[in-house]
């Protein structure tokens, strides 16, 4: 950094790195000189903040890059993109050592190396944006239709199949005998098929599914606000989960039935909401929320690391921080990598990848970061993946009771 001097290099490489960083690789690149009509009040070559004379592109006293902005826009909007992705340098530096050298990178941030990468706060958010952004694009319902209209473009390749004789060319190597009765088999299926939706109209079976979720509606809110509805139940034992209603079937009570009344309601109307949209509103209120849920795991692990160091001297919960920090940013990248590569290996092959490589990433970073023995690290690796897994499904839970309240 040209003009650099001892002030602002301690600057640069202390807690305040990454953002003084960006401004100076902001302002590295060539710039062209425009007159504008906000004019500095202050001479040339000092600070237009604080007066103070500079010696660099940033002012060793306040922090304030020595940028006017007066230039095009696009020109500004690379300092943005440069700001959140670090596009300049540093996210290319940041990447490899993250993905495929468990650790080193880590290390190097609490050794003091920080101004050349991404800081770690914004590695994650800049990893679980894309991650969540790619999600949505690719998963863009959870309709509770999904399975019929699954099960439709089965039928439909099944016809093709048979009227191209596709279907029994695939069979030829079969014994006669068994390749005829799978092919008359497919053939009474697919009438079996064609006749069961030739005999209902379409809006017959509407009316039929309309009144299914009627029903349903109908039975949970009983279940979950039985004082709110006693004309609808015919009897039932005080303090007993089980009722019978007027129709002369018997209703086991939610086992919510005892929250209070307003999560109740909530509840109740949540349910309604994701019923009728056949799922679509859960799916997307789940879709809003699991960032968030994500977001508040990261000092839980950083807790979970802090409890099995409690031992060990200079070792600060900021510390941990940055490794859960780090190793959360990993996996989101890691799904974005596998999501294209599982398009040529297949999905199993990915899952197996990924389960094996972030658990050596994670016995790796028990190596590197935390100086720990190969039987310590392995013993490590395995205890937190049993405690994350718990902690991991009920957030789960509460991330589905979350989408429930707010699906209304």
């Amino acid at each position: 950094m040209s003009g650099s001097d001892a002030v602002t290099d301690a600057v640069v490489g202390g807690s305040a790195g990454g953002e003084i960083a960006d401004a100076i690789q902001a302002s590295k690149r060539r710039k062209g000189s425009r007159f504008s009509v906000f004019g500095s009040p202050t001479p040339d070559g000092t600070c237009s903040n604080c007066a103070t004379e500079l010696s660099g592109p940033v002012c060793h006293s306040c922090g304030q890059t020595s940028d006017t902005y007066h230039r095009p826009i696009w020109d500004l909007l690379m300092d943005v993109l440069d700001g959140v992705f670090g596009l300049e340098g540093r996210l290319w530096r940041t990447l490899p050592p993250l993905m495929f050298q468990p650790g080193k990178l880590t290390r190097k941030y609490l050794s003091g190396v920080r101004a050349r990468y991404v800081m770690p706060f914004r590695l994650y958010l800049t990893a679980s944006v894309l991650f969540f952004l790619a999600f949505s694009m690719v998963n863009g319902g959870g309709g509770l239709d999904a399975g019929d209209d699954a099960a439709a473009a089965d039928l439909t390749a099944a016809r093709e199949a048979l009227e191209s004789g596709e279907l029994e060319s695939e069979l030829d190597m079969l014994p006669p005998g068994a390749r005829d009765a799978i092919l008359q088999q497919v053939e009474r299926e697919l009438e079996a098929a064609d006749n069961a939706s030739d005999a209902i109209p379409p809006e017959v079976a509407e009316m039929r599914s309309q009144a299914d979720r009627d029903e349903m509606k109908r039975r949970i809110r009983i279940s979950l606000l039985p004082e709110l509805y006693p004309d609808e139940i015919a009897s039932g034992e005080e303090g007993s989960d089980v009722v019978e209603l007027n129709d002369g079937t018997q209703l086991e009570l939610s086992g919510a039935h005892r929250l209070p009344m307003w999560v109740r309601l909530r509840l109740a109307n949540g349910v309604d909401a994701v019923i009728d949209t056949q799922g679509e509103a859960l799916w997307t209120a789940m879709k809003t929320w699991a960032p968030r849920l994500m977001f508040a795991l990261l000092p839980i692990y950083a807790l979970l690391l802090a409890v099995t160091h409690f031992y060990k001297r200079g070792l600060f919960f900021y510390d941990h921080l940055v490794v859960s920090l780090h190793f959360h940013a990993f996996i989101f990248f890691m799904f974005l990598l596998l999501g294209a590569v599982s398009l040529a290996i297949g999905p199993g092959w990915a899952i197996l990848i990924f389960f094996v490589w972030s658990n050596y990433y994670l016995y790796r970073l028990h190596r590197s970061v935390y100086a720990h023995g190969r039987f310590s690290s392995a013993l490590r690796v395995m205890l937190l993946d049993v405690i994350y897994m718990i902690v991991l499904s009920f957030g789960f839970l509460v991330l589905l009771m979350v989408g429930l309240l707010t699906s209304v």
